[in-house]
């Protein structure tokens, strides 16, 4: 029995060692192999775009006599120094060059797909056999540029000798090692199954029946060696059992308590790559329950491409994973993705641990202030130059004429009083936005208000060609708010009506009360439009939907932002309505009391 025993564990302990090392042998090689060839097809790519470049200059002069002989000779060069053939072929597949200059320089090459990846404007590559080579070669095709987009082909092909000679000597010298590791450790095997084998029957009857639930259980080992220690661990083990498994009931508890309430999504996967465990926040981000998630492969719950290859690779490897990626379901956002290897007692990938936090607020505020800083820098710009501009051309001499001088002071004043503008309206939205400005609530008369600013305008709308008509109701309307906060919306919205509406149209302004808490004021005309794609952008700063007129008005993209914030600190808001051609509608809604 002894003896049994001790050759079914020398057996045991063999078949492990060779099954893992074939496997770490298989891998390794597989894992090199790859390397090798990523290594072989980069460096590929990188000399063929190299002297892509080196040839585009030349082809714009390619019919130049003597200019086609330069070319082929510098390719000639470059095919003996890097040991490959080198093809220059026009957009159609027709070869031009070939340093070869075989049977298959002669017929159309379009077919072959690094060809018709290049022309496409790609980076093409294909590996195959040729007759010239016993060895498969690599073919690497990339567009060659000219001023107006890729004007031919170039492609390099390099035989893969010296990579299967490398392989295969490495193949080999890695099968030898294994063999002597395998060969070495079946020795220890031996030595290892002859001092385990006698007591290992009394441990194995001793820990089946405390694994019965009987914790009283002793095991009686004599010596000093690893089974004492194992035996003295064992009956430690028993001792405790009971408390380590209240313990863990607890631990359990607490874990599920704090993943039900963490705002990030946390997937645990073990090393098959079956999840095991999801909290509540993961459901919300990809739109499945747990009980449709735990059990599944991690690519079969729907998650992107990118995800399940960084989760395969942080249990392969045992790296840690960082990234943002972006899940299409069941809203579009974007992710920050951590990816944990978590460790067995034996120091092997047990699984993984993934922790997903939704950023797609943060990106897009980054995007937002980006987009703030470009548009300032190019708003600030047109002005700054046309003043500069102006200002040396005066400086150059023109100031012997009366009358550009003139011309060009208006001009320098205009765009003075513009970059005036735009700097007040920055600080104002800035102040309104940080909190900064103080707004003096008290009750006023909105109908008299809007009756006073409509009649400011109707000046500049008639030597417009246009008229401003109101509807305001009889009786004063009395409402709590900043009344110059209010006429500054009006002035935005009146303005914003003149300049998008053509000679000849009308401007409504109006004002009415909407229940008992609640007024409604109105301004529509009968202008342009603002097509339905622009409406949702309509009150970034900034954004216009007619950027040429826009700037001719004076305007400076900020009235509708300002106007929406100051809607926000009286608690107000609007809605907007427009059709192209046939005008907008902007219905600002204010409370009539102040907000408390």
């Amino acid at each position: 029995m002894i003896r049994g025993i001790r050759w079914r564990i020398v057996v045991t302990y063999m078949v492990l060692i060779v099954l893992a090392l074939s496997i770490f042998g298989v891998y390794m090689l597989q894992f090199i192999e790859k390397l090798y060839m990523d290594n072989l097809q980069t460096q590929l790519k990188e000399e063929t775009s190299l002297l892509a470049t080196w040839v585009a200059p030349m082809l714009a002069t390619y019919d130049t006599p003597g200019q086609k002989e330069d070319v082929h000779e510098m390719l000639r060069q470059t095919s003996m120094s890097a040991s490959s053939r080198v093809t220059l072929l026009d957009l159609r597949g027709d070869v031009m060059l070939d340093t070869l200059g075989d049977a298959d320089t002669r017929r159309n090459q379009l077919d072959y797909p690094e060809i018709a990846a290049a022309v496409e404007g790609n980076v093409g590559m294909h590996v195959r056999k040729v007759e010239y080579s016993t060895y498969n070669v690599m073919h690497m095709a990339v567009p060659v540029y000219g001023d107006h987009g890729p004007v031919a082909v170039l492609r390099m092909a390099v035989p893969m000798k010296g990579a299967h000679e490398t392989l295969q000597a490495l193949w080999g010298r890695i099968g030898v090692s294994l063999l002597i590791v395998a060969a070495v450790a079946s020795l220890f095997g031996l030595r290892f199954a002859h001092g385990i084998a006698a007591p290992i029957e009394a441990i194995t009857s001793s820990t089946r029946k405390i694994a019965e639930g009987a914790f009283d259980e002793r095991i009686h080992q004599r010596g000093r060696d690893e089974l004492r220690v194992m035996a003295d661990s064992i009956n430690a083990m028993a001792a405790r059992l009971s408390d380590q498994i209240e313990d863990l009931t607890q631990q359990k508890g607490k874990l599920e308590g704090i993943l039900k309430h963490l705002v990030s999504g946390v997937i645990v996967v073990d090393r098959s790559g079956r999840i095991t465990l999801v909290n509540q926040a993961i459901e919300r981000m990809i739109g499945s329950t747990a009980d449709e998630l735990l059990q599944k492969w991690h690519w079969e719950a729907g998650y992107t491409f990118g995800l399940s290859a960084m989760i395969d690779e942080a249990i392969l490897v045992g790296t840690a994973q960082k990234k943002e990626i972006t899940l299409h379901r069941p809203v579009e956002r974007t992710v920050e993705v951590h990816i944990t290897p978590v460790s067995s007692n034996n120091g092997r990938i047990a699984g993984a641990v993934v922790l997903m936090h939704d950023v797609s607020e943060w990106r897009q505020l980054e995007r937002m202030r980006s987009e703030f800083v470009a548009n300032v820098s190019h708003e600030l710009r047109t002005p700054i130059t046309a003043v500069k501009g102006f200002s040396e051309t005066l400086l150059d001499g023109a100031l012997n004429d009366p009358a550009i001088t003139r011309q060009f002071l208006q001009i320098i004043h205009d765009e003075s009083e513009r970059l005036k503008r735009l700097v007040t309206d920055l600080l104002e939205l800035s102040k309104i936005e940080s909190g900064h400005t103080v707004f003096h609530f008290e009750p006023f008369d909105l109908a008299a208000l809007v009756r006073r600013t409509a009649e400011k305008y109707s000046h500049q709308a008639e030597s417009l060609g246009l008229s401003v008509e109101t509807a305001l109701p009889a009786e004063p309307l009395i409402i709590e708010g900043d009344s110059d906060r209010i006429a500054q919306i009006l002035i935005n919205l009146l303005g914003n009506a003149i300049a998008y509406t053509p000679s000849g149209g009308q401007v409504y302004v109006s004002v009415a009360e909407q229940g008992d808490d609640t007024v409604v004021l109105k301004v529509r005309d009968t202008g342009v439009g603002i097509p339905a794609e622009d409406l949702p952008r309509l009150f970034e700063r900034f954004y216009r939907v007619d950027k040429a007129r826009a700037r001719r008005s004076g305007g400076t993209g900020l009235g509708l932002a300002i106007v929406k914030h100051i809607l926000e600190s009286h608690h107000g808001h609007v809605e907007v309505k427009s059709e192209v051609g046939a005008g907008s509608e902007f219905a600002i809604t204010l409370p009539k009391t102040a907000p408390k």
